[in-house]
């Protein structure tokens, strides 16, 4: 008794939680049809007949079965439409049957083709909409776990999209099974159809509670995911092979694996237990109804008010009033189910970038740059990155940034670019706060080598394309950065010339490179970007001496005239430098020529002293 009062509290809970979202439920059905109808109007059109031909089709067939069975079996009265002679009327319902049969056929197959293509062009749009959302998110999301949950599970649940689309289109279908079925066996006996609605509830309900709770687990268990699907990259991607080999820590990664694995699955196999002894036996009240009715009506053939065909006709239609009825609710389910990922994917909103591209100003050149007073922290983190900044950099001056690790040279350099924007202070270029700029407009005036550079696992040529896909003549402009930044090496591998790809990973006839080799080539395409000002940040610190002295020399010619920015923590690379800033736990402990700052015998001397005492012998 206790469980019968908590099964239909809980039901009564789930039929005032439906009811309230019955507006978002309705809002996201017309996203889904409107989305279907964007992504091809013919496919939906064709889906959408199909859906309300089928179980016409379906029920006509149940119809004409019927006649040939009262036929064949010797029923006194047959319709008027049919010939009286039984041989013709037996051959029309044969006919009758075989036209359905065929426009059924034809109809599935229709469908069957248009929601393979559609399905397919849905999901590109949507994984093209979910990629423009992370390109388009600030960078500082990406250090915010909360965010990668998100993006992780709103990635996965696009892939439902298109699942919801059939949803509704099924609903669709489902509700014209349910109209035509109900109306027939409403017309014999009004409580067949009152009875067979009354006995599918209970097992909609249950299902509607598990699928809600097999969701809201889902979203729980997001991070837990995440750490176990990292194991398993680590376990099978270059990058990391030669490690876990020479750690031995393969079975150390699978027992890290397995013990996740074993915790998220004891979960859902203890819920999904759960739902499938819940739903599989309130299922069983409308298997019970059938066969009632299907007892009433053979009662009635014993009793000459039915005929046999009768008993076909309307035990048939009960199986498929029940059929449409658990159609019906498995596809509002999955509407259901799927609106809270649509949401889910909503929530991503949530973030909100504060690097707004509200500026309007075009750039055309950078002459100058000039910090005032410029404080910066990273979100969530509780010490200032940098504090206080002072400094301008003007036209064809080269300015280094020197200081340890940590002491924001980086930091400095990406709230030039509008990566972050400071907490106070002002950044401005030309005089003109930064932020009064177009986004894209003060970005395409740098070329920016960062130290954490990565190449990518394309051509070489698109490795410099993708920097820059503007040049009239890229191959030309490609073959002049590699040499720029002595990478005929890397040419002299690549038996394809700029077509090489880099890697092997989806090219069997790529290239392999070493970490030296790939900071050349990212400096390689950083000269080949097209650019007012130019920012390098730690250029050679996975350089061998040759390299370094050979990249530096040729940075004394391509560097010159233009308005230039490094960082460095190697004091010998300073050589470049016009003027040197030395920045301590992200203040400027000193600013001017090497000549003056060694003199001064202060910070910037100190860290002279200690690297050149190394070379000491």
């Amino acid at each position: 008794m206790g469980r019968l009062c908590g099964f239909l509290i809980s039901g009564y809970l789930m039929m005032r939680d439906f009811i309230r979202t019955l507006p978002g439920f309705w809002a996201t059905i017309r996203w889904c049809l409107a989305l279907s109808w964007r992504s091809s109007k013919l496919y939906t059109i064709i889906r959408i007949v199909s859906d309300i031909i089928t179980p016409l089709l379906t029920i006509l067939a149940a119809f004409v079965g019927k006649h040939m069975i009262d036929l064949l079996s010797g029923a006194p009265d047959a319709p008027a439409w049919l010939p009286q002679e039984q041989t013709a009327a037996l051959l029309t319902l044969f006919t009758l049957l075989f036209s359905i049969a065929m426009v059924r056929v034809v109809s599935q197959k229709a469908v069957q083709y248009s929601q393979t293509m559609q399905t397919e062009m849905i999901n590109g749009e949507i994984a093209l909409n979910m990629m423009k959302r992370s390109l388009d998110a600030d960078i500082e999301f990406f250090d915010n776990p909360t965010y990668y949950d998100r993006l992780q599970s709103a990635s996965q649940d696009s892939m439902a999209v298109s699942h919801i689309v059939w949803s509704v289109l099924s609903c669709v279908s489902a509700a014209v099974s349910f109209i035509g079925a109900f109306a027939v066996l409403y017309s014999a006996n009004p409580l067949y159809g009152l009875a067979m609605m009354v006995s599918a509830a209970p097992s909609s309900i249950a299902a509607a509670k598990y699928t809600k709770l097999l969701y809201i687990l889902s979203l729980e268990q997001v991070n837990e995911h995440r750490q176990m699907y990292y194991a398993q990259h680590l376990a099978s991607v270059k990058e990391y092979a030669q490690d876990m080999r020479l750690f031995g820590a393969g079975e150390w990664l699978r027992a890290r694996y397995r013990g996740r694995w074993t915790q998220l699955f004891t979960k859902r196999r203890g819920m999904t237990r759960r739902r499938s002894v819940s739903t599989g036996l309130l299922a069983c009240l409308p298997e019970v109804v059938v066969v009632f009715i299907g007892v009433d009506i053979a009662f009635g053939v014993l009793g000459g008010y039915n005929t046999v065909g009768d008993y076909a006709l309307f035990t048939g239609l009960a199986g498929q009033l029940w059929m449409s009825i658990s159609l019906f609710s498995s596809a509002a389910l999955q509407i259901y189910d799927n609106r809270l990922k649509i949401e889910n994917i909503k929530k991503l909103d949530d973030f909100t970038n504060r690097v707004a591209d509200t500026g309007t100003l075009d750039l055309t050149r950078v002459e100058s740059i000039a910090f005032e007073g410029v404080s910066f922290t990273y979100p969530a983190a509780s010490v200032l990155a940098l504090q206080d900044i002072t400094f301008a950099l003007h036209k064809k001056e080269k300015l280094v940034l020197v200081g340890l690790n940590g002491s924001g040279k980086s930091t400095l350099v990406k709230l030039l670019l509008r990566m972050y924007d400071p907490d106070v202070g002002m950044i401005s270029v030309n005089g003109i706060d930064i932020r009064e700029y177009k986004l894209a407009e003060l970005r395409k005036n740098f070329s920016v080598y960062f130290q954490d550079m990565l190449n990518y696992n394309f051509t070489l040529r698109e490795n410099f394309t993708i920097a820059d896909d503007g040049q009239n003549d890229a191959d030309a402009g490609a073959h002049r950065a590699l040499l720029a930044a002595y990478c005929g090496d890397i040419l002299a591998k690549a038996s394809r010339g700029l077509d090489t790809s880099l890697t092997r990973l989806y090219d069997p006839e790529g290239i392999e490179i070493s970490g030296g080799q790939h900071q050349k080539l990212a400096l390689a395409r950083t000269l080949y970007r097209q650019h007012t000002a130019l920012i390098l940040d730690e250029p050679s610190s996975n350089l061998d001496p040759l390299a370094e002295h050979e990249i530096f020399e040729a940075l004394k010619t391509l560097t010159e005239g233009k308005l230039t920015l490094f960082t460095s923590h190697r004091l010998a690379n300073v050589v470049l430098a016009d003027r040197i800033i030395v920045l301590e736990h992200g203040r400027i402990v000193e600013d001017g020529t090497q000549a003056a700052l060694l003199k001064n015998q202060h910070r910037y001397a100190e860290l002279f002293q200690l690297q050149r005492d190394k070379y000491d012998v």
